[in-house]
């Protein structure tokens, strides 16, 4: 009898256990579309590195205008997309993530503690690869750790507005080349409410 009471439960929750997935994927699913950069709102990244050259002694780039710090290595490829690109397209089917960025450089990882990581070319087969897994703080607000190709480390923090129409990423970039950490926030909108894509959409 015993037998078949644990029997029936076990049943019970396999078979709840994918509606429980389907209703997480729905409460969170505010951050899936596309995310349009709103650069009045952000830091400037080339500013934020350049600060922190000179913090450890070091000199600023002879080079001008946006977007000079970018290149370099492709082990660290995954600090450029994350820091300067200017579209996101966020997708999360309970427990998986995938972000997509310029180039289609992808970034995929868990939220049930599994790693997963991304090759050199952004995809998820290949040779070198970086290493990201994700946490949910509460439904407006998930968090992000990886360990790039190049030794160094980057935490983010993805914060979702009451109306859902606006997304703030804190990046703390630890390059394993720089002495300490670059901090940046950038701020975007939902493609949907971005009069500018918008219009973009209508000439087609």
């Amino acid at each position: 009898m015993q037998q078949i009471k644990i029997l029936t439960y076990i049943i019970i929750l396999s078979l709840a256990i994918p509606t429980i997935h389907a209703q997480e994927t729905e409460i969170y699913s505010a951050f899936n579309g596309e995310w349009i950069f709103e650069e009045e709102l952000s830091d400037d990244t080339d500013e934020q590195v350049e600060k922190t050259i000179k913090k450890a002694g070091g000199r600023a780039t002879r080079k001008k205008g946006k977007g000079r710090y970018k290149g370099g290595p492709e082990e660290q490829a995954v600090y450029d997309h994350i820091s300067y690109d200017e579209m996101l397209t966020i997708s999360y089917k309970q427990p998986e993530f995938r972000l997509t960025y310029d180039e289609g450089f992808n970034r995929v990882f868990h939220t049930d503690g599994r790693g997963r990581t991304v090759s050199a070319s952004g995809t998820s087969a290949g040779d070198n690869k970086d290493f990201s897994f994700a946490s949910w703080v509460n439904e407006n607000k998930f968090i992000v750790e990886s360990r790039p190709r190049d030794g160094g480390s980057i935490a983010e923090t993805y914060s979702l507005s009451a109306d859902g129409n606006q997304l703030t990423v804190e990046l703390y970039l630890e390059p394993h080349s720089f002495r300490y950490p670059i901090e940046i926030i950038r701020v975007y909108k939902k493609a949907e409410n971005n009069p500018a894509v918008i219009q973009k959409g209508d000439k087609k």
